[in-house]
């Protein structure tokens, strides 16, 4: 099977490297600093599971590619229009999508721009980040992914990419309802990210504090309203379920969001809080908390602001 992962950041470059590690066929698909980067020291992961180092193949455009079965897409949100172009010519080459993003709207966009056989929806739960040397430092045991055809699609092929993903050290399981599975991630994440960036801490202050945690509950059960208008199936444990997590993490698990708001660098807040609220717009659900951590992180949207 040959995998191309457009993109090396923290999340494509620690699942890239894990499956290029354990043997398959993987060719990342990088920006040309990245790629300088990559070449000068090697692609480092620093993990719980093992730190290893490894020089994989890099290519800067998708005419360095001969022939693709499956593509990792693990660029953040805001950069997926300026790769769809890239996209589109793998799967002219046979690829499918598999995309590793945060949210739900954009399996949508890609179903839409690539044809639904050609796109598999996807969640990842994993906790990483690059350093300022760009090594990908992962630092929870959480190393999941859940997938699952958004059309039609040959079940050899889900079982061979499930199979090289068990090889990788990866845990990763098949769903008959990944739409369901990905409306859940992204419940679990738009709460978590948008309460550890506006509160500035890791989860475990957040839930320390009695009146910081009655926010989070309020989040949690606004956005599980939201979720109910477009997914009346969820179960209704939901909620409850996502709390008892962020209260068994390791209290110093925070966001991606929350990383890079501390870094100056550019948010996910449009396709995380601001999708939520749009979507609860189209369906009259009132989330007035979420509005309250968007307009508190807006500033920030576009990395430090001017003047800071």
């Amino acid at each position: 099977m040959n995998i191309v992962v457009v993109g090396a950041g923290a999340v494509g470059g620690y699942f890239g490297a894990k499956l290029a590690r354990a043997g398959a066929p993987v060719i990342f698909l990088v920006r040309e600093a990245r790629h300088r980067q990559i070449k000068d020291r090697g692609l480092r992961v620093k993990s719980v599971h093992g730190d290893f180092t490894l020089n994989p193949r890099l290519v800067t455009h998708t005419e360095e590619i001969a022939s693709v079965d499956v593509v990792l897409v693990a660029v953040k949100n805001y950069h997926l229009s300026e790769a769809m172009p890239a996209l589109e010519r793998l799967v002219a080459k046979g690829g499918k999508i598999l995309p590793l993003l945060n949210g739900v709207q954009h399996i949508g966009i890609l179903v839409d721009a690539l044809g639904r056989d050609n796109v598999l929806a996807g969640a990842c739960y994993v906790e990483a980040t690059l350093n300022q040397d760009g090594d990908v430092v992962q630092t929870s045991p959480m190393q999941d992914i859940v997938f699952g055809p958004m059309g039609r699609c040959d079940a050899a092929f889900l079982e061979n990419l499930e199979s090289w993903l068990h090889r990788a050290d990866i845990r990763v399981r098949t769903s008959p309802r990944i739409m369901t599975d990905m409306w859940t991630k992204y419940l679990f994440l738009v709460t978590l990210s948008g309460i550890t960036a506006a509160a500035r801490l890791p989860v475990g202050s957040v839930m320390s504090d009695p009146v910081t945690e009655a926010f989070l509950r309020q989040m949690i059960t606004e956005a599980f309203s939201v979720a109910k208008a477009y997914e009346p199936d969820l179960d209704d444990n939901i909620p409850s379920a996502i709390f008892t997590r962020l209260a068994s993490v390791s209290p110093r698990m925070t966001s991606s969001m929350h990383r890079d708001l501390e870094k100056g660098l550019p948010l996910e807040l449009e396709s995380l809080q601001g999708a939520l609220i749009e979507m609860g717009r189209e369906r009259g659900v009132a989330v007035p908390h979420f509005e309250a951590v968007y307009a508190l992180l807006h500033p920030w949207r576009d990395g430090c602001p001017t003047g800071r």
